[in-house]
């Protein structure tokens, strides 16, 4: 298994090396994420879990730095819901399937958001988990069904609105994610416990349609702290930097850094909540 891990990371590391020898011209954004992320026991070693998240940004532009406000919460940029069912096999590996993801976007022009589409998604995933003292290593792979709804109006744009897919086009894409967690005050994970978290994640477009400038589409790179109050509640907020590869204009040679400030709040056994002791 470790090999295989190692492998994996090899191939994609080479992957992103390839890409990184050309000339490219880089657009900066700031960017506001913020995540509420609740979770639960179903049965057994069966878990659920719900992410409601909103990306926000700066730029009101197509790349045009005169358009910036100096807000990364200016404008909405995504909304992303994320249900999960999780499957705990043993203390190190973990089965997970989102069956019906939804993610809704806007687009911008001229100095705002111009037009908004829907995203449907369903993923498989699985977490490989590794301890070495009190550093907690996740190696997380995802693979993502993507369907991706049709433009609409940004005055029709509703986020209870399920979206416009009478001619959606269909995506995969394959992610990995290593993750690290260190806790700083105590030896593990209990309660009033300040940790240390930092990840990376490159995302690979897959499938017979995708060019070979396209294959790579994003990588994501986090540090940050997170306070666990008990076995309830957590609260994080990291910097985040994610290249996306857009490749999309006139010379085939745009590449987008986007700045983010991430707060992520996280709510665990929800059902104990409310249970009576």
């Amino acid at each position: 298994m470790k090999k295989f891990i190692m492998t994996a990371v090899l191939s994609l590391l080479a992957t992103a090396l390839s890409f990184s020898q050309s000339p490219r011209s880089y657009y900066h954004i700031s960017n506001g994420w913020t995540d509420l992320n609740i979770s639960g026991k179903i049965a057994g070693k069966f878990t659920w879990q719900l992410e409601n998240q909103q990306r926000r940004q700066d730029m009101q532009g197509d790349y045009n730095e005169s358009t910036t406000t100096g807000n990364p919460y200016h404008n909405l940029n995504q909304h992303v819901f994320r249900p999960w069912v999780h499957f705990q096999l043993n203390p190190n590996v973990r089965f997970s399937l989102m069956p019906f993801g939804w993610i809704g976007s806007n687009r911008f022009s001229n100095g705002s958001p111009s037009a908004f589409f829907s995203e449907y998604r369903i993923s498989p995933q699985v977490i490989l988990t590794q301890n070495i003292g009190r550093l907690r290593i996740d190696n997380r792979f995802r693979y993502e069904f993507r369907w991706l709804g049709q433009n609409q109006s940004i005055d029709d744009k509703s986020f209870l609105y399920g979206g416009d897919f009478t001619n959606a086009t269909f995506k995969n894409r394959f992610r990995y994610q290593v993750k690290m967690t260190l806790p700083i005050n105590h030896a593990k994970m209990d309660d009033k416990t300040l940790y240390a978290q930092a990840y990376d994640e490159v995302f690979v477009n897959t499938g017979e349609k995708v060019s070979n400038i396209n294959l790579l589409d994003q990588n994501r790179v986090l540090i940050g702290i997170g306070y666990k109050f008990n076995k309830f509640l957590a609260l994080e907020a990291g910097y985040m930097q994610q290249t996306v590869f857009r490749f999309n204009n006139a010379n085939k040679d745009n590449v987008e850094i986007n700045n983010i400030l991430q707060l992520n709040l996280a709510i665990s056994n929800f059902e104990q909540l409310f249970s009576k002791k």
